[in-house]
């Protein structure tokens, strides 16, 4: 196998988690919103699914952070090499570059991860009332 191989599975792959993890944050709102209770003046939301939702908007905004900071951060590395190399040269970026990026995608699939276990405590117990 092939470095570049690697390096295109891992990027196919995290992209997809990211993908998926979005779409999975709009759903779990849309799932908050279905299960609201709507009997008195004015519609309230459960306090198990409020933290549901407190994680989903945490998740979808590291999402949205870890693309603005790996933004920054390649943009910023591109303008510091841009005037050091040229276009055919190759070189290797600092290990650490990327562990802001990374550390931000972790932290928003946990934060899914959190907020659906939630909205499954919240289905299962408004099942077995």
């Amino acid at each position: 196998m092939k470095l570049k191989k690697c390096l295109e599975s891992y990027e196919y792959n995290s992209g997809k988690a990211s993908d998926i993890c979005r779409q999975l944050g709009f759903v779990g709102l849309a799932l908050i919103w279905a299960f609201r209770v709507t009997g008195g003046e004015k519609p309230t939301i459960p306090c198990v699914l409020r933290y549901a939702g407190v994680f989903l908007v945490v998740g979808l905004a590291l999402d949205f952070l870890q693309y603005i900071i790996g933004t920054v951060i390649w943009g910023s590395y591109h303008r510091y090499k841009e005037n050091r190399v040229t276009n055919d040269d190759d070189f290797l970026a600092p290990r650490q570059i990327n562990w802001p990026v990374n550390t931000l995608f972790v932290l928003k699939q946990v934060a899914i991860f959190i907020a659906y276990i939630l909205l499954a405590i919240s289905m299962f117990n408004s099942f077995w009332k």
